[in-house]
């Protein structure tokens, strides 16, 4: 069953008969996925207790090894938590974009798709 089709701004997105879309394939659901729960902490969906990613636990870490370590950590709990992503190569990559600011790489590889990657960043400052 496909996914309904959301702009990154979280907009419904409407086809050319101005019909509400469908993601027109497994890479688009795949990024929708990815990014409900990059953007989402646990207890958010009242019936989805368990979906979401907590990453403002990272809020007011030092910018170090460790809390990039932390926050892959959450992030591949988070997406394995549910089984959607189960048996998928996922590599998560942590990029410090300033000194209180943590970028999150994260790409899903496939032999048959193309590979899906995007970022989302998470402030460690006050």
């Amino acid at each position: 069953m496909s996914d309904l089709y959301f702009t990154l701004d979280g907009d419904l997105v409407l086809d050319g008969g101005k019909d509400i879309a469908l993601c027109p394939n497994a890479v688009h659901e795949d990024i929708q996925q990815i990014y409900l729960r990059m953007m989402t902490e646990p207890g958010d969906f009242y019936v989805y207790p368990q979906l979401g990613i907590d990453l403002s636990r990272l809020h007011g870490m030092p910018q170090t090894h460790a809390t990039a370590e932390f926050g892959k950590a959450l992030i591949r709990s988070g997406l394995s938590r549910e089984g959607l992503f189960k048996g998928r190569n996922i590599q998560i990559n942590a990029i410090p974009t300033s000194p209180d600011t943590i970028r999150f790489d994260i790409h899903i590889i496939s032999d048959i798709d193309e590979p899906v990657m995007l970022s989302v960043s998470q402030s460690l400052g006050e």
